[in-house]
């Protein structure tokens, strides 16, 4: 057999065994892809219209191993619950969290306790802070009264004026004696430079990375998901006063960005025993990164009444048997009589979502959706762009916000519940992001995520019946396969 011969059987050889990999690849993405058909679908389009980088890709990010991180999360959520036993938290929360008389609130306590980490609780006062002025304005103010500890994170801290001045804060109260804890994400915080905590450690503050990019072979050889990102925004100060919502740290929030603009944005207060929650939720977050478990009374002090706000904290993440947030935001909607005004930077919506967002507009329920005009996702945009004609055929009223970028992650449903958080309304956010959203149930806060809302409205423009009809047969085309990849946004 001639050397030519040989080299060309070597060959044959190799292309067969790729093919057979390729082929295994897909079967791997229909046996371990059963929640989600679209995603499936998704998936094998991508691997078969990009052949090896699309196999490459789902071999590092695609894999949904919800059951392998579970049972390491949930080894991490034994360690923390044992730390806290004496302190009997859920019962403690669920001791003020009774004797509600309205049916559909207690339909969402029940769905609260079979999915969120900690129940519903009353005797909060919740306010809402629009934009970043006055909510680091706030923050800022509840730090510097810091008596024992500060615990916050974020998704993106920026190593610009603000970033550092946040820092600097941190540090003169670690100075003062306060225990400061900050938790950030590697890729949304992945502008700051190595040395960016060193005067808060030089000064007693700890600060940690959740999923750093360092340790990515490692953890993919564990077969885990680097896309697995920590989305959350909490500040807890002496386990009294939370923040969360949907503002980072940095000058582009403050809408000082000249690429960016104008940027609108919400944020909430609390007081009362939900700020537990939010602990909660942070100290699991901590534990997970550091493997420091923090269960001391002071991190859980008792909570006076602070006012009549009935909070389910509703924390999601692919740790969860459940996709807890979507869960949540689609019994709200199904349980509306009036009205759903939902604001949301980006909107690529599950089934789920779709369908409870159609039927209540069928049944002749007010359902308004604020979105940006222009987003800084470009593909991101089109495949939103896909879901609006057969909503607006349904009723669905859609507006695009043109004073900057709207950013902003809020409902509100009546004049019954409302909620802001960390989720978008999209489907990274429901199924693989670490998200929390605070759902308030109180007339007050209601009232006023709803008139800021209306003011909102005046900045944006309506999405009329007649807009499929203007839009060109390519841009179509285009926003079609935008939506086939939606899943994977």
């Amino acid at each position: 057999m001639s050397l030519g011969t040989d080299s060309v059987i070597v060959t044959a050889v190799l292309e067969l065994l790729a093919v057979m990999a390729h082929i295994a690849v897909i079967g791997a993405v229909l046996v371990t892809r059963r929640r989600d058909p679209s995603a499936t679908i998704a998936w094998i389009l991508f691997i078969v219209v990009a052949p090896f980088v699309g196999a490459l890709v789902y071999l590092a990010m695609g894999r949904t191993r919800i059951r392998r991180t579970a049972k390491r999360f949930s080894r991490a959520e034994a360690t923390l619950r044992a730390v806290l036993s004496r302190h009997d938290l859920r019962r403690r929360l669920s001791e003020r969290g009774g004797g509600w008389a309205d049916e559909r609130t207690q339909a969402m306590v029940r769905l609260g306790d079979a999915i969120a980490s900690t129940p519903a609780s009353t005797g909060n006062a919740t306010r809402a802070l629009v934009n970043a002025d006055a909510t680091y304005r706030e923050i800022t103010q509840a730090i510097n009264q810091a008596r024992h500890h500060v615990h916050v994170e974020f998704y993106i801290i920026q190593p610009d004026a603000v970033g550092s001045g946040l820092r600097d804060l941190l540090t003169e109260r670690a100075a003062a004696g306060v225990e400061v804890r900050v938790l950030c994400d590697a890729i949304g915080s992945n502008a700051l430079p190595s040395g960016f905590w060193a005067p808060l450690r030089k000064a007693g503050g700890h600060a940690a990375v959740f999923g750093p990019l360092s340790k990515f072979l490692p953890r993919w050889r564990r077969r885990d998901r680097v896309d697995f990102r920590n989305h959350r925004k909490i500040v807890v100060v002496d386990g009294r006063v939370g923040f969360t919502g949907g503002i980072n740290v940095g000058r582009e929030y403050l809408g000082l960005d000249p690429s960016i603009g104008g940027w609108r944005d919400t944020h909430v207060r609390i007081e009362g025993t939900a700020v537990l929650s939010l602990q909660q939720t942070f100290l699991r977050d901590w534990l997970m990164t550091t493997g420091e478990a923090l269960g001391d009374e002071h991190y859980f002090p008792d909570c006076p009444s602070a006012g009549d706000c009935l909070v389910q904290v509703i924390d999601s993440g692919p740790d969860q048997s459940w996709p807890s947030v979507e869960i949540y935001y689609a019994q709200a909607i199904a349980l509306a009589r009036e009205r759903v005004w939902i604001t949301s930077p980006y909107f690529i919506p599950s089934q789920v979502i779709e369908s409870a967002l159609t039927v209540a507009a069928l049944r002749g329920v007010d359902v308004r959706l604020l979105l940006p005009h222009k987003s800084d996702l470009r593909l991101v945009t089109l495949a939103s762009h896909s879901y609006y004609a057969p909503l607006l055929h349904a009723g669905v009223r859609i507006f695009e916000y043109a004073r900057g970028f709207v950013h902003a992650k809020t409902m509100v449903v009546d004049e019954w519940v409302t909620t802001i958080g960390s989720a978008n309304m999209d489907m990274r956010s429901f199924n693989l992001n670490f998200e929390l959203n605070v759902f308030v149930f109180g007339r007050q806060l209601c009232q006023d995520i709803g008139n800021q809302f209306c003011l909102d409205l005046k900045a944006a423009t309506e999405v009329r019946g007649e807009w499929e009809r203007r839009t060109g047969l390519g841009r179509r085309l285009v926003r079609g396969f935008a939506r086939l990849l939606s899943p994977l946004l």
